[in-house]
């Protein structure tokens, strides 16, 4: 029996290295057997490495609201018109400074618009010494007008929170950094007074933050359910009574009608007002029935209804 010589009994490591094909087949197999046992194990933890690689929950920002502060509400007094025509050099020396820690950032120093930190806003702040670009214009009281309101879509922002004093005194300092601004005529003056008030003072309104504002609505709504379920057991316990027998009939929802009325007490002044209270408001409880009454039921009515209530709010 002969012995092919050409077959490896051993393998020669050496001629596997040199040759890649026999190399590959070599370690194919164990690369297979690495990659299963990842696979397996991939499969095993699946449920924790999706879980892990899911994105957060990002909060809903259209329900998000913020509350504001409390202000209390206060009269100012008016001020002098002269703070227009004539500014002292004590004022304009208070409108540098304001001008400086609210405006010189965006304005410049000089007012020609190239504050560092108008730098990157577009459009650019306004250059006090041109006449182009002004959105509002350039007249003391169109100046003023940016200074209250702001400018829209732009970095311009109102500032109305400061007294009318001071925003005056700011627009005076910039009139002597552009001396070119116009003239400030008469007319200028009694159109700004009739458009703010200025000689009269100002009324800020009392604000309260939105929280307190819901807690006092639904205090509010809960006293009118309160009242209208007291009312309604009083017309049950009189339900036989002529009042509360017409009442009943001219209602589609007993306890809706009553909170209508629970809600203000003008429509108790007179007929007219009660009848103006059920066309405001249609879905009200009442039927339209109720508008067809005679002139006599309906004072019946009326005076049922009001006496009802005058007892609740004794």
């Amino acid at each position: 029996m002969k012995i092919n010589k050409n077959i490896e009994v051993e393998i020669n490591f050496k001629n596997v290295l040199t040759t890649p094909i026999r190399l590959f087949g070599l370690v194919y197999p164990y690369f297979i057997t690495v990659f299963v046992i990842i696979g397996l194990v991939y499969i095993h933890y699946i449920n924790n490495i999706t879980q892990n690689e899911m994105p957060p929950v990002l909060p809903d920002t259209t329900v998000y609201q913020k509350d504001v502060q409390p202000v209390k509400g206060s009269v100012t007094t008016g001020i002098d018109l002269t703070l227009i025509t004539k500014p002292g050099a004590k004022y304009i020396q208070k409108g540098k400074e304001l001008y400086t820690s609210n405006c010189v950032a965006c304005h410049g120093d000089k007012g020609d618009g190239n504050g560092p930190a108008g730098a990157a806003l577009s459009p650019k702040p306004q250059n006090y010494h041109s006449a182009e670009g002004w959105k509002n214009g350039r007249s003391f009281p169109m100046m003023f007008k940016s200074l209250q309101g702001g400018i829209p879509k732009s970095a311009m922002t109102g500032y109305d929170f400061i007294p009318v004093t001071d925003r005056i005194a700011i627009i005076q300092y910039i009139r002597t950094l552009a001396p070119e601004l116009p003239p400030v005529t008469p007319d200028e003056v009694k159109q700004m007074d009739e458009t703010y008030h200025l000689s009269q003072g100002e009324k800020t309104a009392t604000q309260i933050p939105i929280s307190l504002a819901e807690s006092k609505l639904i205090d509010e709504s809960k006293q009118s359910e309160e009242k209208a379920v007291s009312i309604l057991n009083s017309i049950n316990r009189d339900k036989s009574a002529p009042g509360a027998v017409l009442f009943n009939s001219i209602t589609y929802d007993r306890k809706k009608a009553i909170v209508t009325l629970s809600k203000t007490n003008d429509w108790s002044k007179n007929i007219s007002e009660f009848l103006n209270l059920l066309n405001d408001n249609r879905d009200n409880g009442f039927k339209t029935d109720v508008l067809l009454l005679s002139k006599d039921d309906l004072t019946f009515l009326f005076n049922y209804l009001k006496n009802l209530f005058s007892v609740q709010n004794s």
